[in-house]
Formats: C-alpha cells, sequence, structure tokens
C-alpha cells in the first residue's frame, strides 16, 4: 500500500470484489478456527466453563480524535493513518468482533465483548486511552530499551479489560 494514495483508494481496495472476497475468506476462516477450537474444548473438558475475550476497540467513532490529543510527537496516536482510513479499520475490526461473538454463542461459551465496552477507551482517546499508540513509548523494557505498544493495551486498557473479564468469570461462575 502505497502511504501517499488517499484513503478512499485504500478503502476502495478492500472493498474491490477479490479484496472483499479475500477478507470474508479471512473472516471465515478465523470463525471456523474459533468454532473447531471452543469444540475441542468442550469435548476434552466437557465441565469446563468456556469465555471468549474478545479485542479492544483501537479507534473511536470520530475518527477525527485521532488526529490530534496523541502521544506521539505530533500530536497524533495513530502514525500514517488518515481520517479516511481508520472507519475502514474499525469495521474491519467490528467484522471480526461479531465474527468471535457468533462462535461463542453458537457453542455455548460466554463473550467478554471487548470492542463494545471500551468505546472511549481508544487509542485516539487522551489521557483516557485504554490503547498504546503505534509508537507510544511503553513502560515494557524486554532488552532494557522500551518499545512502543503498537496498538496494544496500555496500564488504563489493562485495568478496563481486566475488569471485563473477570466480571464475565464471575457471572459465569456464579450462574
Amino acid at each position: 500500500m502505497d502511504w501517499d494514495q488517499p484513503a478512499g483508494e485504500c478503502r476502495d481496495l478492500f472493498e474491490s470484489e477479490d479484496r472483499k472476497a479475500w477478507l470474508d475468506y479471512r473472516l471465515d476462516q478465523a470463525e471456523g478456527d474459533l468454532e473447531q477450537t471452543l469444540m475441542r474444548m468442550n469435548y476434552f473438558a466437557p465441565d469446563a466453563e468456556r469465555v471468549l475475550v474478545g479485542y479492544p476497540r483501537l479507534v473511536p467513532k470520530n475518527t477525527t480524535k485521532c488526529l490530534t490529543d496523541g502521544p506521539r510527537p505530533d500530536g497524533t496516536a495513530l502514525r500514517r493513518h488518515t481520517p479516511g482510513r481508520l472507519p475502514l479499520l474499525d469495521q474491519v475490526q467490528k467484522r471480526l468482533d461479531d465474527r468471535m461473538k457468533k462462535a461463542a454463542a453458537d457453542n455455548g461459551a460466554d463473550f467478554v465483548d471487548l470492542y463494545a465496552n471500551t468505546g472511549s477507551n481508544t487509542a485516539c482517546d487522551g489521557a483516557n486511552r485504554g490503547i498504546g499508540g503505534l509508537l507510544e513509548t511503553s513502560k515494557l523494557e524486554p532488552f532494557g530499551t522500551p518499545i512502543p505498544w503498537y496498538a496494544h493495551p496500555n496500564e488504563k486498557g489493562r485495568d478496563i479489560q481486566a475488569k471485563l473479564v473477570a466480571a464475565t468469570i464471575e457471572a459465569v461462575l456464579n450462574h
């Protein structure tokens, strides 16, 4: 992908018949893999309570927030992304989340819907962000040097997500 191309071209690429079919195939494959995993878990541990955890929302509904109020030196949260590309990223993420939710429901597992519950803590939500920006320095230093978050949960996001997962597990174990 040429970073200088307009965002519309990126969106058009993934809405073209070939790329749409490719993306649909990949989502079908992910859903099938999850269903197979959940079925195998049920087969090998029939009394186990199964909980599938979705992904947190990366970008907000209002993607113009991603142009300001971010951790990068230029004040943005997501490097090299124009507002036109971010809705596509969100749309693909939502479709994956829906497939995960369906796989859980179809196989009797509970689902932790992080996407639906982290919309005000995206990478573009300034001080409320629960996702680190692409090049925001993390506190992780596996080799003695801090590494970037690369759109992974930061401390706030970790805590928000842990509470949602713990609440679901507690509810599952108490019913």
